[in-house]
């Protein structure tokens, strides 16, 4: 059978060329758009990165060639943006038949924080997450950014059906392997946040974390504005964003930082008037004090360095409920904006 027959009819309802926004059909094993737009699909998963466009991240470009040529299946390791000996150690643990998808358990120190960093290789459970989102009751939401599916999993057990987007096949075959017998609800697409490949008022929520805080200024404001495009009226967005007075937030803008995935602060004042403008009405909360990526639910994967942080932010949080004013020193915060009924 094609590959592009096994996807989910759901998903594929909602699927749109990212280039012109036209309907999508299977053709030859892939997906083509009515202008002639072909889509590779690998596993089951479609492939939407546009080679035209510069990438936000490197593991794009090489998504982009194993989806063309096959190169590196099934576990496509040059795709996760890992270095070579993490490779090595993914391709030895897969062959071993480690407790835990081979790739997620190296990925997990790159995508959950630097509080992770220890458990690269080492984990025995997935830490999956609460997420800060009602019961979804069998409606669509989109994660932005989803890499090896931990919200997009959380989201499912919340009862959503989920769209989970990344630029980074293998991460998402590594979500396809590790969950999609427990939440068949989540479904996963490559691709890129700043040309979604769906079709206008798809979705009725869309929630990313860490993610769209490492966009330049213009990538973000075509991410927002694209996440925007795809939600129905009245659905909402919850993005995390990293903001430029919190107390670590300062300490880290003054050190040099030479990385290529490098965070972007911003101003609360410029994050609430860039999700106006591009989606609806908005609202700042504080998500973290001290850091990024503390996780209370996730506290027992975690030293105890780690622990007392959360523990920390976590106080805060609360102390920030009741003192408003707070959330000028919070270094990570939740923005949620409502999309704009049509008049």
């Amino acid at each position: 059978m094609p590959q592009a027959e096994t996807m989910d009819r759901d998903l594929l309802a909602m699927l749109a060329c990212p280039r012109d926004h036209a309907a999508l059909q299977v053709e030859g094993g892939g997906l083509r758009c009515a202008h002639g737009h072909d889509y590779p699909v690998v596993d089951g998963i479609p492939v939407f990165l546009l080679a035209e466009h510069d990438q936000t991240i490197g593991v794009a470009a090489a998504s982009l060639h194993a989806a063309s040529t096959g190169d590196g299946a099934p576990l496509y390791l040059e795709t996760l943006g890992l270095s070579d000996a993490e490779r090595r150690e993914i391709a030895r643990d897969w062959r071993a038949g480690a407790p835990v998808d081979a790739a997620i358990s190296h990925l997990v120190g790159a995508t959950s924080g630097l509080a992770y960093k220890g458990l690269t290789g080492r984990l025995r459970d997935y830490p999956i997450p609460d997420l800060p989102l009602a019961s979804g009751g069998g409606e669509w939401l989109l994660d932005v950014g989803c890499n090896w599916g931990r919200w997009s999993t959380a989201a499912a057990r919340k009862g959503w059906r989920v769209a989970g987007i990344d630029p980074s096949l293998g991460a998402l075959l590594a979500a396809r392997r590790a969950f999609s017998a427990t939440t068949p609800q989540a479904h996963f697409v490559c691709g890129d946040a700043r040309h979604l490949p769906f079709k206008a008022g798809a979705f009725a929520a869309a929630f990313s974390y860490s993610v769209i805080q490492h966009f330049s200024q213009a990538d973000a404001e075509r991410t927002l504005a694209e996440i925007g495009r795809v939600l129905r009226p009245n659905g909402v967005a919850k993005i995390q964003m990293a903001h430029e007075g919190g107390l670590r937030a300062r300490y880290m803008q003054a050190r040099a930082d030479d990385r290529i995935f490098h965070v972007r602060y911003w101003p609360l004042a410029a994050l609430r008037t860039v999700f106006e403008t591009h989606i609806g009405p908005a609202e700042l909360t504080a998500e973290a004090f001290g850091g990024l990526g503390l996780l209370a639910e996730n506290r027992r994967h975690l030293p105890l360095k780690a622990r007392l942080l959360i523990a920390l932010s976590g106080a805060l949080k609360a102390l920030a409920r009741a003192i408003p004013s707070l959330l000028r020193i919070a270094d990570s915060v939740y923005v949620t904006a409502i999309k704009r009924a049509r008049a």
